[in-house]
């Protein structure tokens, strides 16, 4: 109703019209999914499906699609995370199997619910999705609440596995904690080659490859510009003054569409009078059709340069503080990294000469989830 009324009142950003497609494919995601005969039930958490951020949906619901390939029969519960808890001490350490499952229930309760400790009870298979979760930040004592899903399904004698993150390198002794907990959990993998190497578990590429195939467009005159993740304004700020500068070089039209599209806000009134797009989240399909239509990506938003692979469009992606950029830069010749004092115009017109014909390498990627989660099940 909202985005209804915005669009009467005019929408030359395409801000509502990206919007009220976000809303749709909420309550679209929210309906029930009626399974038939014998079901399978499926504790999915930190599922950031419902989130307005389109790269943690694009992750999510391509995770969800492998799980129901796996289980044609899955009832999957998702379950939220709640940062706070990682500002919360507890008594009692969960390391080293010194635990007792009150000790457990806790912190289960604090980060994801007072309900947790059913859903868990209640399923066939826990699974967890570190998804963009954990940062540099993140304390041995968050690590510990963390993963506490997984070590209460691993108590109560419950299959269960975690994939589908990227885990932060860690030279203290947090990387110690988590390559003892990962030795003794068994079934883990990390959605970047870097995590993987680094703590010595299995690779699978982020499901938000495997969430769609956008059809081929045709006429491309944009420029998707984004924002970074954990970047503070003034290197968002930066980042679109840099990339208002390629598109009028190469007479790109502007197309924000990112999280944090706030702080773009003094710069809207141009990028509409350029007949671009102004806009903070859409659904995955609308979003494929908007990104299609750009001939390149600038920004630090590593699911949105995953969005311009699947789209054939090349990016310039600010290294931000994680290893995912990096990662990705190594993945895909797609994917050039830059830095605030390069020349990116020069990087901009190098990247348009290449083409963009280049397919997703990894075409068994969808095989290896499968055999990954009926290995982690039994």
């Amino acid at each position: 109703m909202i985005c209804l009324e915005h669009m009467s009142a005019g929408d030359p950003s395409g801000f509502w019209r990206h919007y009220e497609s976000f809303v749709d494919e909420l309550a679209s995601s929210c309906r029930h999914r009626e399974v038939s005969g014998p079901k399978i039930k499926i504790a999915l958490f930190n599922d950031t499906d419902f989130r307005v951020n389109i790269g943690c949906r694009l992750t999510s619901q391509g995770l969800k699609q492998q799980i129901l390939d796996a289980f044609p029969a899955a009832e999957i519960t998702s379950i939220g995370f709640s940062f706070a808890a990682f500002r919360k001490e507890f008594p009692k350490s969960t390391s080293a199997g010194r635990y007792e499952l009150p000790d457990l229930e806790s912190r289960l309760s604090t980060a994801y619910g007072e309900e947790a400790i059913d859903h868990i009870t209640a399923a066939d298979f826990v699974i967890l999705q570190p998804e963009g979760s954990l940062d540099h930040r993140t304390t041995a004592e968050g690590l510990e609440t963390f993963f506490t899903p997984v070590l209460t399904a691993r108590k109560l004698g419950r299959p269960f596995a975690v994939l589908n993150g990227t885990i932060p390198v860690y030279e203290d002794e947090r990387s110690e904690y988590l390559r003892g907990l990962f030795r003794e959990l068994g079934h883990v993998a990390a959605r970047d080659e870097i995590s993987a190497e680094y703590y010595g578990i299995e690779f699978l590429t982020d499901a938000a490859f495997l969430r769609i195939s956008p059809a081929p467009v045709a006429e491309r005159d944009g420029c998707l510009i984004t924002t970074g993740a954990r970047n503070n304004a003034d290197e968002d700020i930066e980042i679109l003054k840099a990339a208002l500068g390629v598109c009028e070089e190469l007479k790109l039209r502007p197309i924000v569409l990112t999280h944090a599209v706030e702080r773009f806000s003094p710069y809207e009134a141009e990028i509409i009078a350029r007949g671009g797009i102004f806009a903070e989240t859409a659904s995955i399909e609308r979003a494929a059709e908007t990104i299609s239509a750009c001939r390149l990506h600038i920004g630090g938003r590593y699911h949105m340069a995953i969005f311009g692979l699947l789209c054939k469009v090349p990016s310039l992606l600010f290294d931000v503080k994680t290893h995912k950029n990096q990662w990705l830069e190594r993945y895909s010749s797609l994917i050039r990294l830059v830095h605030p004092h390069m020349d990116l115009k020069a990087a901009a017109a190098l990247a348009l000469g290449d083409g963009v014909s280049q397919e997703h390498r990894e075409a068994t990627t969808a095989d290896k989830y499968i055999r990954f989660l009926k290995r982690a099940y039994g």
